[in-house]
């Protein structure tokens, strides 16, 4: 399976308008649907390409709509409460959220060196590397472990894993769903299977 390229222009502005509506997902709004579906938009970017260069770009755009609105309070606190001048506390900011931005980065271009068949990269590869990707970023650097995708599901089915395996495995179960959804996009024999998978997950977390 290999799904139509999209337009670069059209992509790269996909990309980090998904990562920008991710956001939504969280505390306050928590309109949990957006994480699946804003990361099936930016699995799909990804299969759409072979250049792991070209996905690494998609993966960093996605992570700059992600993190400059999840992590826009950062300029708050350096601005208004640490008294640091606008410009600065904008270039830090700034550069903050690129450098969180190089984590999704990775796991585009590393899922795209690694050329394995879609659905082995829908269902395996990709969850795995985002989840070691979330890991690494809450450890680098004394860590940033805010806006783990798995945080966002508070109230949600997959909330059940949380007891068992924490955070990240439910960031995995979620990256996952959403690379199902793109399977269920897809159809044919993966509709199949994305139904079948994604049944079992909602009945072992009942």
């Amino acid at each position: 399976m290999r799904l139509a390229p999209d337009s670069p222009r059209g992509a790269a502005l996909a990309a980090a308008a998904a990562g920008a509506a991710a956001v939504a997902a969280f505390a306050p709004l928590q309109w949990w649907p957006l994480a699946p579906l804003t990361l099936a938009l930016l699995f799909h970017l990804w299969l759409g390409t072979e250049s792991p260069r070209r996905a690494a770009l998609l993966g960093f755009l996605f992570g700059l709509g992600y993190f400059g609105v999840g992590v826009s309070w950062l300029y708050v606190s350096l601005h208004d409460f640490g008294g640091m001048p606008a410009p600065l506390a904008a270039l830090a900011t700034a550069l903050y959220c690129a450098y969180l931005a190089l984590f999704p980065a990775l796991v585009g271009s590393l899922q795209a060196r690694l050329g394995a068949p879609a659905v082995v990269r829908l269902v395996l590869v990709i969850p795995g590397l985002w989840v070691l990707a979330e890991w690494l970023r809450g450890w680098l650097l004394t860590g940033f472990p805010w806006l783990s995708v798995g945080y966002s599901q508070i109230d949600t089915p997959l909330a059940g894993f949380a007891p068992l395996v924490g955070v990240y495995g439910v960031s995995f179960a979620l990256v996952l769903l959403a690379g199902l959804i793109v399977l269920l996009v897809a159809g044919g024999l993966w509709m199949g299977l994305g139904i079948f998978i994604m049944t079992r997950i909602v009945k072992i977390d009942v």
